[in-house]
């Protein structure tokens, strides 16, 4: 089957230009043109997920050459493959979904979101095939411009368009940092392919400086604190789809460009690397759980939470690295494995977790949960879905999202007996402490979301009228919803093969025992993960629960809430607010909550005055870092203004003064 890869891809990528070209179709004919799209982005989205499962089926380990561009080739490893098929699934599945929810934009460059929609997929794709530093510069710049067009797709909403431009100079930051990454490491190769890159050799400085930027450009692309601050506005503003498409792949193309220097180009791993990559990625999801837990807009509590998420996929990441620092070195597979399997299961989980807050807003036209309730009964299967992808977010067992939060801490386990020294035992401490904290703050994140959305009573008029969506969206709903059960229930399949493909790219760690099965943990001496004890436990359990719930005459009484003899009214429902209040008491140093109360004016001599409340919880990193160095920036541009005279004399005088300066410098 493996040659047959070559027109598969072919292929694909035929279907993703053919979807480009929706824009140039009469506007007369833009429902044509979104479905032609639609149906082109879906098969080329599943003939990149049959390229990537063969690949990753068939157990080779060679680069298979798809294409050359001039000199410079596409090719496929192990490691491109995984993204490749996350990509594939997330396209095919968040496809289905915009057929019908892409509607909506109808009058609104329908046509323009379907194409750009296309050219996001290819773009993707061409990142993780590209084989030479001009190929993935080129793509990745075609990723980020694309990708800022469709958040920016609603630019007549005030806040559309500034949290498009500051994600625009968020990214371009970034890409500048991995140019100078690309530029050092190539400094000491005789060509720009990787290949050519492979073999450089740096000393330590340039070792130093090439992972540092590396690492800067691939975090801030991949939303980790504090070079966040763009994530928790693009997906809002962006359409539901997407922000699926965005946080469940674009985010794992930056863990896929960040794999690939620490495997290829920067040579052993030291020290303080694996330092750094752990705690950054530890204190994102400690920080990405806290805000996700405080918010009240549906889509930025899952932006939050895509930045926990991808805190675990580093901190599982910088576990390897430090892991390969120690005598232990053959268990580093254990942390890229990790993130391996989470980057695969949180793509699913998220992008059906944005699909059902698209979902929702469709059905409500609000994306403020307090304004929603009670729509379990109106929305039964989009709340099924909603509750799915709550419990793999909280990980809980047999959910995909468990399986990677315990590998996760099978890795930071390993560490802790890695017998290193106290400075990675300390690492590893903090590791179980902050993941330990961001786990629990998830679970009641999630739990949060569910209750307040789904169950309890409408809270506003359009939740009393919400309906379920259409067949289209429902199916894209549930096939990522059913995965998320059998991926979590049979997980060996994945954790062998994300097993494989770590070991491929460290070949001279293969694991002590062939027969290893890393979720099981055979020789580890910890506690076996048994998926058929927890289904049995589970199955019971939702039978005794099914008996007492639906069955109740005998075991359940309904009846009215007892409130001083009247009837509960609407806004006596716990809130998302009150339900997140214990925690942002207890971390009230932290989020320092903003609280103003404005007294209206008396209606009446006889009464009090009625008064508002409200209550903001900023993001700390921008009003602390970002907002102070945008004040610093203004300044010295307003400096720099001065100087532009507009004279002609003044500016023959400047040059006069550097050309002093630089016959001074020579002479020294």
């Amino acid at each position: 089957m493996t040659d047959y890869v070559p027109i598969f891809f072919a292929t694909a990528v035929f279907c993703y230009i053919l979807g480009c070209f929706a824009v140039l179709i009469p506007r007369k004919h833009q429902l044509f043109a979104h479905y032609f799209a639609q149906v082109m982005s879906i098969l080329g989205s599943t003939l990149i997920l049959i390229t990537a499962g063969i690949y990753l089926l068939s157990g080779e380990t060679a680069l298979l050459k798809v294409a050359f561009v001039g000199r410079y080739m596409l090719a496929i490893d192990g490691w491109s493959s995984v993204f490749l098929c996350i990509t594939g699934l997330a396209g095919i599945l968040t496809s289905i979904f915009a057929v019908d929810y892409a509607l909506a934009y109808i009058g609104k460059r329908l046509r323009e979101l379907s194409g750009l929609w296309n050219l996001f997929l290819l773009s993707m794709v061409l990142v993780l095939v590209a084989q030479s530093t001009v190929s993935f510069l080129v793509s990745w710049e075609v990723m980020a411009i694309v990708s800022f067009l469709l958040v920016n797709h609603d630019s007549e909403k005030r806040e559309t368009w500034q949290a498009a431009y500051q994600y625009l100079v968020m990214t371009h930051i970034g890409t500048a940092a991995i140019m100078i990454a690309f530029f050092v490491v190539g400094s000491g190769s005789n060509g720009l392919n990787f290949s050519e890159l492979n073999i450089s050799q740096l000393e330590t400085t340039a070792r130093n400086l090439a992972f540092t930027a590396a690492f800067l450009g691939f975090a801030l692309k991949a939303g980790l604190v504090p070079l966040h601050v763009w994530l928790p506005n693009a997906h809002p503003a962006a359409p539901s789809h997407v922000s699926a498409l965005m946080s469940g792949v674009m985010l794992k193309v930056a863990v896929y460009g960040f794999g690939r220097f620490i495997f290829d180009f920067l040579g052993p791993v030291d020290f303080w690397w694996g330092a750094l990559v752990l705690v950054v990625g530890l204190l994102s999801a400690f920080f990405g759980a806290l805000y996700a837990q405080m918010e009240k807009d549906i889509k930025r509590i899952l932006a939050y939470s895509s930045v926990e998420n991808m805190g675990i996929v580093f901190a599982t990441i910088g576990a390897g690295m430090l892991l390969l620092t120690t005598s232990h070195k053959e268990y580093a597979v254990i942390g890229f494995t990790a993130a391996i399997v989470h980057s695969f299961n949180h793509s699913i989980m998220k992008s059906l977790m944005f699909m059902v807050a698209g979902a929702v807003n469709h059905a409500v036209d609000d994306k403020n949960i307090e304004k929603m309730g009670g729509l379990a009964k109106l929305m039964p299967w989009t709340a099924g879905c909603a509750l799915t992808g709550s419990l793999a977010l909280a990980a809980l067992p047999l959910t995909n999202g468990f399986i990677g939060e315990w590998l996760m801490f099978h890795s930071f386990a390993f560490l802790a007996q890695a017998d290193a020294g106290t400075g990675v035992r300390l690492l590893a401490a903090l590791a179980f402490i902050l993941s330990g904290l961001a786990s629990a703050l998830a679970l009641g994140c999630f739990v949060r979301v569910f209750g307040v959305v789904f169950l309890g009573r409408p809270r506003a008029r359009r939740a009393e009228s919400a309906h379920e969506v259409s067949r289209f969206m429902l199916a894209a709903m549930l096939i990522p919803a059913f995965l998320i059960f059998v991926s979590g229930i049979l997980a060996s399949p994945i954790v062998t093969i994300a097993q494989h493909v770590a070991e491929a790219n460290l070949p001279d760690l293969k694991m002590l025992n062939e027969e290893h099965l890393l979720i099981w943990g055979k020789d580890s001496g910890m506690l076996n993960y048994d998926t058929f004890v927890l289904l049995i436990a589970a199955v019971v359990i939702t039978i005794f629960a099914w008996l007492i719930i639906y069955r109740g005459q005998v075991f359940v009484k309904r009846d009215v809430i007892w409130n001083c003899g009247t009837e509960p009214t609407l806004r006596q429902q716990y809130s998302g607010t009150g339900f997140s209040k214990p925690i942002r008491r207890a971390f009230d140093f932290l989020l320092k909550p903003r609280r103003e109360v404005v007294f209206l004016q008396k209606e009446n001599k006889y009464f009090g005055r009625s008064m508002a409340y409200t209550l903001t919880i900023p993001d700390r990193f921008t009003e602390k870092l970002y907002i102070p160095l945008q004040h610093h920036l203004v300044k010295t541009a307003s400096f720099l203004r001065r100087i532009q005279a507009g004279s002609v004399r003044i500016y023959i005088g400047y040059v006069m003064v550097a050309m002093v300066l630089v016959l001074i410098w020579g002479a020294m």
